[in-house]
């Protein structure tokens, strides 16, 4: 038997991959059975008892219509993970330049819709915005990155790319409110983007209209009220080239009690925005077109989002964060030393 078969997920984790079918998508109901097994990885091609219908294992995947090896396209998507660019991935794997960009999009679909899914009713206090330069095609077109990310859990909320605008801004914030369970308690912490403070409220808070005495003319306009839960604090920085001159905090909505509820949650002193500018540089060093003061760029705009949105779930559900440990408080006598570290218990648990 070969050894790939031993990788092979179970048939009952499976499921019916045809929207028309009354079993689509829910796997555990004995439907599958194993029509054939083709191709020198052993892919089983299976049949669905409910439609009649038949489909390959690989249906659906990122692997999906897939030339090469199983451990090459593994190797591939290992490699770009670990920020290596596309040509250097196509010759440490072996493979053609066009065979990697090909597997990237599909990764990077994949990677949204497996996010989309997944991270969804987060419970959180605080959230910390930024965003970080980019380029496509050319040095003279940008493309930004924005990100919102939880500073407790270091988990990445929402992710966008595009033109440093409102848009942008725009997007970002709608995205990242929508997996909350709860939009009107938390912290945003973001820096001093004019945008933030301008669709903060519109976003995050409260609407509603005023009392209208009669019915004639037009209708009140929506305002929008921020509740004592909720609160938005910006940290402008002033550099000097390479030098930090000044920083300034302002609490553009909600008190500043409710503001230093979460940084004391957070142990931090001060507003700060430390937490999301430490995953811009490590999302740089993971995402070869993000690099500083290199020529490595995507020149294609559909590439470069896709190896973003892989980057992100590599580093949100693949990556131990070294950061989400404590050490382990345990007496001890007075010759030994025990700094053993423990994993912290994150909020997030998937239920594959």
């Amino acid at each position: 038997m070969n050894k790939t078969e031993f990788k092979r997920p179970p048939l009952e984790s499976l499921a019916c991959v045809h929207p028309e079918c009354e079993m689509y998508g829910v796997s555990g109901q004995n439907n599958l059975i194993i029509r054939k097994i083709y191709g020198k990885n052993r892919i089983r091609y299976l049949r669905c008892r409910t439609c009649q219908s038949e489909f390959s294992e690989r249906k659906g995947t990122a692997l999906w219509n897939c030339k090469i090896d199983e451990e090459q396209a593994i190797s591939i998507a290992e490699h770009l993970g670990e920020g290596c660019t596309f040509k250097g991935t196509a010759r440490l794997v072996k493979v053609d330049p066009s065979t990697v960009r090909r597997l990237n999009r599909a990764l990077g679909e994949h990677a949204r819709a497996f996010h989309d899914a997944y991270a969804q009713d987060l419970e959180v206090d605080s959230l910390q915005a930024d965003e970080r330069y980019g380029f496509v095609k050319d040095k003279q077109t940008p493309s930004w990155e924005a990100e919102i990310i939880d500073p407790a859990s270091k988990f990445i909320v929402s992710h966008r790319q595009g033109r440093r605008d409102s848009t942008l801004i725009r997007g970002l914030l709608e995205d990242g409110a929508s997996r909350l369970k709860d939009r009107h308690d938390v912290v945003l912490f973001t820096d001093g983007e004019p945008s933030y403070a301008s669709l903060f409220a519109e976003i995050f808070g409260v609407p509603y209209r005023s009392y209208r005495y009669s019915n004639r003319g037009r209708p009140p306009k929506v305002h929008y009220r921020i509740p004592r839960t909720l609160a938005h604090v910006q940290i402008s920085k002033k550099r000097s080239g390479y030098k930090l001159k000044s920083i300034k905090i302002r609490y553009r909505h909600g008190t500043k009690r409710r503001a230093q509820d979460a940084l004391y949650n957070l142990r931090h002193a001060e507003p700060n925005t430390a937490i999301i500018e430490r995953r811009n540089g490590t999302a740089r060093c993971m995402n070869a077109v993000q690099r500083r003061k290199t020529l490595a760029f995507s020149r294609h705009p559909i590439s470069k989002q896709a190896l973003g949105w892989w980057t992100l779930t590599v580093y949100n559900w693949c990556r131990e964060n070294r950061m989400l440990k404590e050490p382990l408080e345990k007496p001890t006598d007075k010759k030994s030393t025990f700094r053993e570290r423990l994993p912290w218990q994150s909020v997030f648990v998937i239920e594959l």
